[in-house]
């Protein structure tokens, strides 16, 4: 393997192959926590599909649709790398004209601040970082990458153009990102420090392309780069995977990790309760996931409960309870069910999930044949979102 970064340790010269020198999680698109298919973007907010990865846009879009999902990875270079998942974006309806105003469509994935202080940012010590990934698209053009910072005292923002040289072929591609240095603000670690953006069609910025500057222009294509095509064309797709991020002028080899040690990564955004290829919806089978939990009646008609998160949360998640099959009848969205007096019935009222931290909440559901001090047993879906 070429030494393509290098660190001096006394008199010694190593190659800086080690574990955790990749700051992306999940750049290996095998994480799809929440299911592997969205439909019906348009001009939604932030929506993820894949684990870390999101749907992001800019200004309003007449007509412009897509579609986000998780696909099997066949072609030989990528996976003669140990890839076999991508995320890939699919037009599924085209605008019919040209982006205008401020609309812009992309993959976004943002980092915690906390993760970049290795690479000293803020600082006359920033070190020099590159981002490398494994790209195919149906269109052979230039496209976007931006990185915003957002936790400095004046705003920071580069905009770098990338070519895809041929089209539906899978090429990898390096971008080295220079230094630069504004006070970076520490607080609050857990918050965003920088918001990467994959951008796909829209209007061009008219700041100096691969160059730091102050701006708020948000998500937005590099200048001398607009029009690319996708959002006008229908069926047009763009597929990723294998992105690393890391400290050098060189990319390495991806840093493969254990799917496991991945997923906690993951869960520390997103995690439910349901089983391996069962997704957080309402009505959906839970599968063998833990669902089920052992509460009492605290007052009469009112039974509670305690959820243990499998992984500490970035921050207090945003809770949301789910009717899951299996459990007997019922179909009320957000109903769970009880066990009485020898089966599943459907609860009273709404399931409240509260008093929640980074590592739990309780459960509360409402049900008339509750008694005081009874103990019942109690079933239903639930998720947290702590994303950034």
């Amino acid at each position: 393997m070429p030494l393509s970064k290098i660190q001096d340790i006394g008199n010694q010269v190593i190659p800086n192959i080690g574990p955790n020198r990749n700051c992306i999680i999940n750049g290996a698109m095998t994480l799809a926590q929440r299911g592997t298919s969205t439909t019906g973007l348009k001009n939604s907010g932030a929506i993820y599909t894949i684990d870390r990865f999101s749907y992001r846009r800019a200004g309003t879009w007449t007509n412009f649709d897509s579609k986000h999902e998780q696909v099997d990875v066949t072609d030989a270079l990528p996976s003669s790398k140990g890839f076999y998942k991508g995320l890939r974006v699919t037009c599924t309806t085209a605008e019919g004209s040209v982006p205008s105003g401020t609309e812009c469509t992309g993959i976004g994935y943002y980092i915690e601040k906390q993760d970049l202080h290795k690479f000293c940012v803020g600082s006359s010590s920033m070190k020099t970082t590159v981002i490398s990934f494994y790209v195919k698209a149906s269109i052979a053009t230039t496209y976007g990458f931006t990185i915003q910072g957002a936790a400095h005292s004046t705003t920071q923002q580069i905009d770098i153009p990338f070519t895809v040289s041929s089209a539906n072929t899978y090429e990898k591609i390096s971008i080295t990102i220079p230094t630069y240095n504004v006070a970076f603000d520490n607080t609050a670690d857990n918050d965003t420090g920088w918001r990467l953006f994959w951008g796909l069609d829209g209007v061009a910025s008219s700041r100096t392309a691969s160059a730091w500057g102050g701006s708020s222009d948000g998500f937005i294509m590099p200048n001398g780069v607009s029009a690319t095509g996708f959002s006008n064309t229908l069926n047009a797709t763009f597929e990723i995977t294998g992105i690393q991020l890391e400290v050098g002028d060189v990319a390495t080899e991806f840093e493969h990790e254990p799917y496991e040690r991945t997923l906690a990564k993951c869960q520390r955004y997103f995690e439910h309760c349901f089983d391996h290829g069962y997704y957080p919806v309402e009505g959906n089978n839970y599968g063998r996931g833990m669902c089920l939990y052992n509460g009492v009646a605290w007052i009469n008609d009112n039974i509670r409960a305690q959820i243990h998160f499998l992984v500490r949360k970035r921050s207090d998640p945003t809770m949301t309870a789910y009717n899951v099959t299996g459990l007997g009848s019922g179909t009320t969205a957000n109903r769970w069910r009880m066990w009485y007096p020898s089966g599943w019935t459907e609860t009273d009222g709404a399931t409240d999930l509260s008093e929640l931290n980074n590592t739990g909440c309780m459960v509360n559901v409402v049900d008339s044949d509750a008694s005081i001090n009874y103990p019942y047993m109690i079933g239903g879906g639930w998720s947290a979102d702590a994303e950034l």
